[in-house]
């Protein structure tokens, strides 16, 4: 895993669409991502807090969101996700 996410640059491509996703989202629009491992997620919930301290996104979730007892009954692939939400405010 540590090799492909190297070799696809997968941490600096989120980093950038994150920021991509400011001159995307009107006011109103919402931002949600999916992350699988923590290295994704950290990168997702800095950006989320920053922008949120900026006052440029508001945080719908304040707490990242798991799966359900249910959904890995069903989906036990889904063990490893985490959402994050926020709001465009501008």
């Amino acid at each position: 895993m540590a090799l492909r996410i190297a070799v696809n640059k997968e941490l600096e491509n989120l980093k950038l669409a994150l920021e991509q996703s400011k001159d995307l989202l009107r006011a109103g629009g919402r931002l949600v991502v999916i992350s699988y491992h923590s290295l994704e997620d950290r990168i997702v919930k800095q950006f989320m807090r920053a922008e949120a301290a900026e006052h440029a996104y508001s945080l719908i979730a304040k707490k990242v969101i798991r799966p359900t007892s249910l959904e890995l009954r069903s989906n036990p692939r889904s063990r490893s996700a985490r959402l994050r939400v926020a709001e465009c405010l501008s």
